[in-house]
């Protein structure tokens, strides 16, 4: 069983960030069995 088993997370995004501080973070957390959400102020893409 994964550290992160049954866990939700969720990620916060908003305009200027950069990709790689999004996935990398985003890849860590699934492969330690998180079920990650994204959320950002508006909807669409960020």
């Amino acid at each position: 069983m994964s550290k992160l088993s049954n866990k939700k997370v969720a990620i916060l995004l908003t305009d200027g960030f950069e990709e790689i501080e999004f996935t990398e973070p985003k890849k860590a957390l699934e492969e330690a069995g998180a079920e990650v959400s994204v959320i950002a102020p508006d909807s669409g893409k960020v």
